[in-house]
């Protein structure tokens, strides 16, 4: 039998190579990482001030007490909001009844036009809007009824500055839930879309409905998770639930003492006083008070964690290009986007982002970028820095941050050293902002 030569299945040219990644790809990515961290920023800032604010601690935690007794009392949850704060309010209110706790989203334009009649003597309302002033929700104040307790989900942090509370809050009905942000979309951003706004409010409301569910749900056997299964049959979560229940889940419903520790503090609570039907004192969520508070070393960062900008192509400290700034930031994480310039110059990450909302052309000279904008400098020189002891208070800190900001030359970068008469001793740097308001 003649043997026959079987043809290859491959293709007999080579695949194209994958086509270099381009400028444009470039600015692309660096983009997106710079919104990626911003919101990250916005989410620890949030994170700090219940941790450390016995006042939004209170808050909070009258918010899940009002809100469960309502659940308890037959009524329900009415959430409200306009815009991008409505689209959140429809997210939390999904969250809320797939978690057990009954709630349903009001739109305040068709409340005004008849749908006010879903709102009942028992229920309990959410408000949101960053500002606190959305003039929907303002002209629907007058005509919520004067039992409903009103929550206010807004950027305040104290309810008197709340423009929504200013009906409820002299019966004592009112409650503020804090959800600023670190710093304007605008300035980080260059466009005043809410972004990381809305990423705080979601994850406050979030955090709203998990500790909710906790305080309503406690029957051996129904827990939060029990019941959420029971509201979600569809899906990979409904066919993962049908198969069998975790030994994990198994272990956490059987026992009740189960500790929950924060990822990112020391706080470790039971299940029990989770569940407590009590008011939680507003400073039971803190960490012991200190004596004296000084910086945390989570604002610092050391100086041997800092990238100097390094180019091929740039002969000079001139030459530095915006995209050699904003790579050197993305490439070395534990500096928390804190580049040197040169040895005796470097950029605070708030002027990096501040630069790039202003600059879309990564290719420009940093010296050009210098020349267009010259009262709002990029780079912080080593003799401007604030010199501080590690002893120092952060209330002395503060004092010396608001008296630069009176005298013309604001302190940008302070330095926190072991010995203030020695340049070396430099235990790390932080953005004045930063102490400021962290």
């Amino acid at each position: 039998m003649a043997s026959h030569d079987v043809s290859p299945s491959w293709p007999l040219t080579p695949p194209d190579a994958d086509p270099p990644t381009t400028m444009k790809d470039v600015s692309a990515v660096v983009t997106a990482i710079h919104v990626m961290s911003t919101e990250r920023a916005a989410l620890t800032h949030l994170e700090r001030l219940y941790q450390t604010n016995a006042q939004v601690q209170h808050e909070l935690a009258r918010a899940v007490d009002r809100i469960a007794q309502s659940i308890n009392e037959g009524g329900k949850l009415v959430v409200c909001g306009v815009g991008k704060s409505g689209k959140i309010g429809r997210k939390i209110e999904a969250t809320m009844n797939s978690l057990g706790i009954y709630s349903a989203f009001l739109h305040p334009t068709e409340a005004l036009h008849g749908d006010l009649g879903l709102i009942r003597s028992k229920d309990t309302m959410l408000l949101i809007s960053f500002s606190g002033r959305s003039p929907e929700l303002l002209a629907l104040l007058p005509h919520i009824p004067a039992s409903v307790p009103v929550i206010a989900l807004t950027s305040h942090t104290q309810p008197w500055q709340c423009p929504l509370l200013s009906v409820h809050r002299p019966g004592g009905l009112g409650i503020l839930l804090s959800a600023p942000i670190h710093e304007e979309e605008e300035t980080s951003l260059g466009v005043s879309a809410p972004t990381s706004s809305t990423t705080v409010a979601l994850c406050l409301g979030d955090a709203l409905a998990i500790a909710i569910a906790r305080k309503l749900h406690t029957a051996p056997g129904k827990g939060p998770a029990e019941v959420f299964r029971s509201h979600h049959p569809g899906g990979a979560i409904g066919a993962a639930a049908a198969l069998s229940a975790t030994p994990m889940t198994a272990s956490l419903s059987a026992h009740s003492n189960v500790s929950f520790d924060s990822p990112s503090s020391s706080i470790s609570m039971q299940w029990d006083d989770l569940n407590s039907t009590s008011a939680i004192p507003p400073f039971s969520l803190q960490p012991p008070p200190e004596p004296i508070r000084r910086i945390s070393s989570d604002f610092l960062v050391p100086l041997d964690k800092i990238p100097t900008v390094l180019s091929v192509t740039a002969q000079t400290p001139s030459d530095i290009r915006l995209l050699d700034i904003l790579l050197a930031a993305i490439q070395h994480p534990c500096a928390k986007s804190w580049v040197f310039l040169s040895p005796t110059a470097i950029i605070p990450p708030r002027r990096i982002r501040s630069f790039l909302a202003k600059n879309t052309d990564v290719d420009m000279r940093v010296a050009e970028a210098i020349a267009k904008d010259p009262e709002h400098p990029l780079v912080v020189p080593r003799s401007d820095w604030c010199l501080v002891p590690e002893s120092i208070s952060l209330v002395e800190v503060r004092h010396l941050i608001s008296t630069s900001r009176t005298t013309g030359t604001p302190i940008a970068v302070v330095a926190v050293m072991k010995d203030i008469t020695r340049p070396d001793s430099c235990i790390g740097i932080a953005e004045a902002e930063d102490i400021w308001s962290g």
